[in-house]
């Protein structure tokens, strides 16, 4: 048994945690906003930093997943995946106005996931999930420029670096780079089982993803198919970034409530983020299920839902510390942060 002694110290830790936290989030909070979908309650919410005031419900129409940002981060697009539907509709959302400005459906595409802008913001890609593709469609009207194969497998996320998109196949359980142009062949390559969170780094040469079945984060040279980095012992690696200046690679681990950063060049782990213990020490005794999260264009916060108590975590990566948590909906899943904020 502890003594009394132990039992303050322990008190006093957690006390100090939250204290410098609440310090440094009232200190150095980004301004911008924070979009997120929520799947179990159809809506996106805008939420205002660094204030953490909702300031815009956007009602989606059937499981909103993911959110892309356009380069001028004036415009995000949540990509509708489907309950019983089909799920091929895209909602536009203008930042500052907080207003949903226009809807187009993707014909004859199903179960559309992961979104991103390419440069110049005309056209989208996207993974169709059901045609086991990676589509380019225009951003005016929906209309499919190209549909790119991925080798098979239900594409589900996808990571731009470079001149070439990556997705991760889940049934596949392997790792596509992809030629947006279409002009270069797509290749394939082996990454372990239920591959579904991707990242590329900034120069498009290597692809990460994570086997959830293994626990397994690897990355892949994009040029020569050669694994450079196995990383074990994750719980379920989930989602996958790569830092700004391309020196980490960011992981969503759901079982442990871990954000993992790896040390991309030496390929072994570097630390950890404890969200589930910040849940904790705030009062939120259920684990929060960490699962997808954003980075801010300089690498320095991340933005992580934890779905299971309907929060948005702020965790200040130098420092790898959650300083707050953010109100979100019912079931926070796909997430975007962009350093525009609304009208006053």
């Amino acid at each position: 048994m502890k003594s009394h002694a132990a039992h303050g110290r322990v008190v006093t830790a957690v006390v100090l945690l939250v204290a410098s936290a609440v310090q440094l989030a009232a200190q150095e909070l980004p301004s911008g906003t924070v979009i997120v979908s929520n799947m179990d309650g159809s809506d996106a919410w805008l939420v205002d930093l660094p204030s953490g005031d909702r300031r815009s419900v956007v009602p989606a129409r059937s499981a909103p997943h993911e959110v892309a940002v356009t380069s001028d981060d004036a415009t995000v697009v949540v990509t509708n995946y489907g309950g019983p539907g089909v799920g091929n509709l895209l909602q536009f959302i203008d930042v500052r106005s907080g207003e949903l400005t226009r809807e187009i459906t993707v014909e004859g595409r199903e179960r559309l996931h992961g979104a991103a802008f390419l440069p110049g913001d005309s056209l989208l890609v996207l993974t169709s999930e059901r045609t086991e593709e990676v589509i380019v469609v225009s951003a005016a009207d929906g209309a499919v420029r190209r549909a790119l194969s991925t080798g098979g497998g239900a594409p589900h996320m996808l990571a731009l670096g470079g001149d070439w998109v990556w997705a991760a196949n889940i049934t596949g359980g392997s790792v596509a780079r992809i030629d947006p142009r279409g002009e270069a062949e797509t290749v394939t390559w082996s990454a372990g089982t239920r591959t579904e969170g991707v990242a590329a780094t900034p120069d498009g040469r290597e692809g990460w993803t994570g086997s959830m079945d293994t626990g397994t984060v690897v990355g892949v040279d994009g040029e020569t198919g050669r694994v450079v980095a196995r990383i074990e012992g994750l719980g379920v690696p989930y989602r996958l970034a790569v830092t700004p200046d391309g020196s980490t690679v960011v992981v969503s681990d759901p079982e442990r409530d871990h954000l993992v950063l790896i040390d991309r060049r030496a390929g072994a782990v570097a630390g950890t983020v404890d969200i589930g213990a910040a849940a904790r020490a705030l009062g939120h005794p259920t684990p929060p299920s960490a699962q997808g999260f954003t980075l801010s264009p300089d690498g320095v916060w991340a933005f992580v839902s934890t779905k299971a108590i309907d929060r948005v975590a702020v965790v200040h990566l130098p420092t790898r510390r959650v300083v707050r948590f953010l109100e979100a909906g019912d079931g926070p899943d796909g997430i975007a942060f962009t350093p525009v904020r609304g009208h006053p």
